[in-house]
């Protein structure tokens, strides 16, 4: 419960959570009743007129129970100038003293009683003095937190000195800026405000330590400083000092201070001091290893990989986060002079920036326009962006107030891009430990980037040596294809002029014979029987010339080489005639099973697609080890606009491991002296040529499927 005891100046008692009002000068309007009471239950109590010491007892109620004369005295003295507050605590004893005058006011509460006990007793200077370092002492240096340390001082300035609000100033390292505000309020309850960035040179009482810190005694009306309170009639303003430098200041505001008051509040401030340093310490160590963890994270990732979209985000995502930043940008331009790669960390609640591509070439110009060549690539720092008129209204459209641009460098000095720093929330000075983290940061991220350039230069140069190999691989397939097209040309040749000339003599003379054998008059019965035979064996001459010529006609067909241009041809055909060639060497072992769908006419090159069917029959007949079936279909596909082509074999089938690499060039699976393995590759390069394409479906032990998909006209 909550008592607060106030008065106005003169007479008048108030009892802050009650309505009565009690005046001291024409006596109490009570019931009499429970005053009468109350003084015979303290009467068999406590003797007030007997104690020895100015005292009073207040009830729970707010109501005056019982004094001695000049405990009320000085009761109505005291609160003439000075409220205070009484706080229950049940089960303790004196919880609250407050000096003045060289007396110090005991508050105790009687439980029994549900009384407060006020007392006041003579203390020398030096007992209070001594007892409010030691208080102090305990409060501030009980913890490293801020917060935590400025709640103790204001809790026991409040037991030794009766102020109406006091403020707690903190300066930045070079005394230029304001980096904390503390304000206790009269309840003893502080606030603090650690985003305030006012410069320490605009407000005058600072100003006036920064050059000779020495105690102030102030009187109303104020000076215009964060120090002072226009509502209080008076002030007292000590430095807060740091072997021999001006850190801060505290000021506390009420009425009639005294010269105890403000001997107590040095005392209090060279205590406070000491904890504000060693908190400092403490946090600038903290934020020492985690800058340390900082550059540690992005070397690491800088280690871990060499890929420059990963380096940058991990570099902008730490930054943002460990800063505490509103934005952190990282913009990469490299060699490239239109174009660019924009990374962003964005705090909760911030909206992302919006003209990236105006403030990228703000930044450009930032550093490649400044005058002095010497410092043209130093950091851009800005504690607040209102004294910068040179942005075009940028910074207030983002909602920046303050900024900090670092230039990324290669070692030869090529500007290849920007770490660019955004604090919205609030004004914030830029330290030089923060400054020169960046500076570290962005010389790391060059490192990183120079390094990943070089990896994308060797990988690049790498991917062309492959890029010609393979190239290399091509033209060497084609020479063999070629050779072996040519050999083959002139084989089909050689056999079909050799076989023509023979045969045509052949089937004249069959003819000549015939004619003449019909010509003659035959007349006994053995001639005619001999005519017969000579007759029936001209029939089997010509059933054997046309077979050569039809063997001659499918050399021919394979062969193709009278057209080397696109060609409308029937697929099957092509089958069959490749079939011809090869089926010798199969006969007994493999048995042809033929599935043919109706297919249009199809638009290739009949050379290199005869080439291909031979290659794939020829693997499927070396897949079958003893006997065994290939199946040929072919039908319709994809709405009628391709054919597709299936060869199935009975072999041994393709392992899993081996299928990725079937159309590699120099890859088989035949043993040394077999295979070349550039068959499947050329039929690969064949396919890509006529915009087809190989699928390949295999079971070890069961058989393999190539289906050769082709478009029926080529495109355009």
């Amino acid at each position: 419960m909550l008592l607060q005891i106030r008065a106005k100046p003169g007479t008048l008692l108030r009892f802050g959570n009650f309505k009565e009002c009690y005046d001291i000068s024409e006596g109490f309007r009570v019931d009499s009743i429970a005053i009468g009471i109350a003084r015979q239950l303290m009467d068999t109590i406590l003797k007030l007129d007997e104690w020895p010491n100015p005292a009073v007892l207040i009830g729970t109620g707010g109501e005056l129970i019982q004094w001695n004369p000049s405990g009320r005295l000085c009761l109505e003295s005291y609160l003439q100038h000075y409220p205070f507050w009484l706080e229950e605590r049940r089960g303790e004893s004196a919880f609250k003293q407050v000096i003045s005058d060289n007396l110090l006011l005991k508050a105790t509460f009687l439980t029994e009683q549900q009384a407060y006990f006020l007392e006041w007793c003579p203390v020398s200077e030096t007992d209070i003095q001594l007892a409010l370092i030691q208080a102090v002492s305990r409060a501030v240096n009980a913890s490293l937190i801020f917060e935590e340390i400025f709640d103790a001082l204001a809790e026991v300035l409040q037991h030794y000195i009766s102020f109406q609000s006091g403020r707690i100033v903190i300066l930045d390292e070079s005394q230029n800026k304001i980096r904390v505000v503390v304000v206790i309020h009269d309840n003893g309850d502080t606030e603090v405000r650690s985003d305030h960035h006012t410069f320490s040179g605009y407000d005058t009482v600072l100003a006036d330590l920064l050059r000779s810190a020495s105690p102030m005694c102030l009187g109303s009306p104020f000076s215009d400083s964060i120090l002072t309170d226009s509502n209080s009639s008076e002030a007292i303003i000590v430095p807060l000092m740091s072997k021999g430098i001006l850190i801060g200041a505290i000021s506390l505001m009420g009425q009639a201070f005294s010269p105890l008051h403000q001997n107590l509040l040095e005392e209090a401030s060279a205590q406070l001091a000491v904890a504000v340093e060693n908190a400092r310490l403490y946090w600038q160590t903290q934020n020492q290893a985690s800058q340390a963890f900082l550059i540690n994270q992005i070397t690491k990732s800088i280690r871990q990989s060499l890929n420059i979209q990963q380096i940058l985000e991990t570099t902008v995502q730490e930054l943002g986060k460990v800063l505490g930043l509103s934005r952190c940008m990282i913009h990469y331009w490299g060699s490239e002079a239109e174009s660019f790669e924009h990374f962003e960390y964005v705090f909760p609640g911030i909206l992302p920036i919006g003209s990236t591509h105006e403030f990228v070439r703000f930044e450009r110009q930032l550093f490649l326009r400044r005058e002095e060549s010497a410092g043209k690539f130093n950091p851009f720092i800005l504690n607040d962006c209102r004294t910068y008129t040179q942005d075009g209204g940028m910074f207030t459209q983002e909602g920046i107030k303050s900024l900090a641009v670092f230039p990324i460098l290669f070692k030869e000095g090529a500007f290849v891009g920007t770490i660019t720093l955004h604090q919205c929330d609030a004004y914030r000075s830029w330290l030089g430990e923060e400054i020169d983290l960046l500076k570290a940061i962005a010389e790391h991220v060059a490192v990183a980037l120079h390094q990943a350039n070089l990896f994308d230069e060797k990988e690049q140069q790498r991917q062309q040596l492959e890029n010609t190999l393979n190239e290399l691989k091509t033209a060497q397939m084609h020479l063999i294809q070629s050779e072996k097209m040519a050999v083959l040309g002139q084989f089909v040749a050689g056999i079909a002029h050799e076989v023509n000339t023979p045969l045509g003599t052949l089937r004249a003379n069959d003819d000549t014979v015939k004619r003449c054998l019909e010509q003659l008059l035959v007349a006994d019965d053995k001639s005619q029987k001999f005519q017969k035979s000579a007759l029936d064996l001209l029939e089997i001459n010509r059933l054997a010339s046309d077979r050569i010529q039809e063997i001659v006609k499918n050399l021919r067909n394979f062969a193709r080489l009278d057209e080397s241009d696109l060609k409308l041809i029937n697929l099957q055909e092509g089958l069959d005639s490749t079939l011809l060639l090869i089926e010798s060497a199969w006969r007994g072992k493999i048995r042809i099973e033929k599935n043919y769908g109706e297919i249009p006419l199809i638009q290739c090159f009949p050379g290199l697609l005869n080439q291909v069917f031979m290659n794939i029959l020829v693997n499927a007949g070396h897949s079958i080890e003893e006997k065994g079936i290939i199946r040929i279909d072919t039908h319709l596909i994809d709405h009628e606009q391709q054919v597709e082509i299936a060869i199935t074999d009975s072999g041994k089938g393709i392992a899993p491991e081996h299928l990725p690499r079937i159309f590699d060039p120099g890859f088989t699976t035949k043993g040394v002296g077999v295979g070349t393995g550039l068959g499947l590759a050329l039929c690969y390069k064949i396919m890509e040529k006529h915009h087809g394409r190989i699928l390949v479906d295999s079971t070890v032990g069961v058989g393999t499927t190539m289906r050769v998909q082709l478009p029926v006209r080529q495109p355009i």
